[in-house]
């Protein structure tokens, strides 16, 4: 009866130490998605997500825009310091 509940030990941990590998895997591809940088098309904008922002950079003017990654965000201008 031992032996059996040594056993029934082993296969649990093995299939847990599994799991947790694919499920550390599959967070990885996640996050690695979520803070990838996307260009529109007509490449004059590049959009960029990045903790909870969302960043909208005009390459021809150099305007960047920053909202909150919420539904009924509004668009702000940054504005950078000049030195």
């Amino acid at each position: 009866m031992e032996k059996k509940n040594n056993g029934v030990l082993i296969f649990l941990g093995i299939s847990i130490l599994l799991a947790g590998g694919f499920i550390g895997g599959g967070l990885t591809d996640i996050s690695n998605n979520i803070n990838q940088e996307y260009q529109e098309d007509n490449e004059s904008y590049r959009v960029i997500v990045q903790d909870g922002f969302i960043y909208k950079y005009d390459t021809v003017f150099g305007t960047i825009w920053k909202k909150e990654d919420k539904s009924g965000a509004k668009w702000k201008e940054i504005i950078e310091d000049e030195e």
